[in-house]
């Protein structure tokens, strides 16, 4: 309202359904008639194949995805954040195809975690599955999911590993690990202090609107969000109820002539 901003809040059935309309020419996904048109798509859902209960919400996804309408975020750009696309982007001469340099492809990869592919014929998943078994707590199982609670660790990673069938080791990736330094602090959840060893972590928001033909219109980096958890706690949603947030402190570092920072 104080930006004079029109604002739907719209279901998938909502968009397949007898008040709303695609036109094939213009792309123009119009509402009671032809009302109002939707300029920005921004997804509250969608994300979970769980919240796809029938081929009309897919048909939605489709109408929305077709339409003129900035989507935030896109079929592909939500696909670029998945574990699958993410484990591709990790594989030797990929992420080359990309960077502007094999410098810069090289300093991308120093910020990577290991990934390994566990579907079958996957080279070295056996391999990699024989080593998370023997040793757990040096690896986490992610599937397809975003928003915290599903990633396996430890015990339940090795009966996973152990039970699941390489069908249903295909949805997952393996990856290693990361163990950031702990630190005492005391987080507030529910009104309630709770002191102790925790660690944090740190994501960077990035912005890319592009035009129809894939033309870059602005790219930028708006925000961040830091999430601080107590330690030996697996996951980290905020929204879960795993993390808290929390703001960084920029320290400079030790040393003569250091400009580098650190986050607590």
């Amino acid at each position: 309202d104080a930006h004079g901003v029109a604002m739907s809040r719209v279901t998938l059935l909502d968009v397949v359904g007898a008040n709303a309309a695609l036109d094939e020419h213009s792309r123009a996904l119009a509402f009671d008639g032809g009302a109002w048109e939707a300029s920005v798509i921004y997804f509250r859902a969608g994300y979970s194949p769980a919240e796809y209960h029938s081929e009309a919400e897919w048909t939605a996804r489709a109408a929305l995805e077709n339409s003129r309408a900035i989507k935030c975020p896109t079929v592909a750009y939500q696909l670029a954040g998945t574990k699958k696309v993410q484990q591709a982007l990790a594989a030797p001469g990929v992420v080359e195809r990309f960077a502007s340099s094999s410098k810069v492809a090289d300093e991308l990869r120093t910020v990577f975690a290991g990934l390994y592919a566990l579907e079958p014929g996957a080279d070295g998943a056996d391999e990699m599955i024989k080593a998370a078994i023997s040793n757990p707590d040096r690896f986490v199982l992610k599937p397809q999911r975003e928003g915290g609670g599903n990633n396996l660790y430890g015990e339940e990673l090795k009966a996973g590993l152990e039970t699941m069938s390489p069908e249903e080791l295909g949805a997952y990736i393996l990856m290693d690990r990361i163990s950031p330094p702990a630190r005492d602090a005391t987080l507030v959840r529910a009104g309630a202090a709770i002191a102790g060893q925790c660690v944090c972590e740190l994501g960077v928001y990035g912005a890319i609107l592009t035009g129809p033909d894939g033309e870059i219109l602005h790219s930028g980096v708006p925000g961040h969000l830091l999430r601080q958890k107590t330690l030996g706690v697996d996951e980290g949603g905020v929204a879960a109820g795993f993390a808290c947030l929390s703001s960084p402190a920029l320290v400079p570092k030790a040393g003569p002539g250091a400009s580098s920072t650190c986050f607590s």
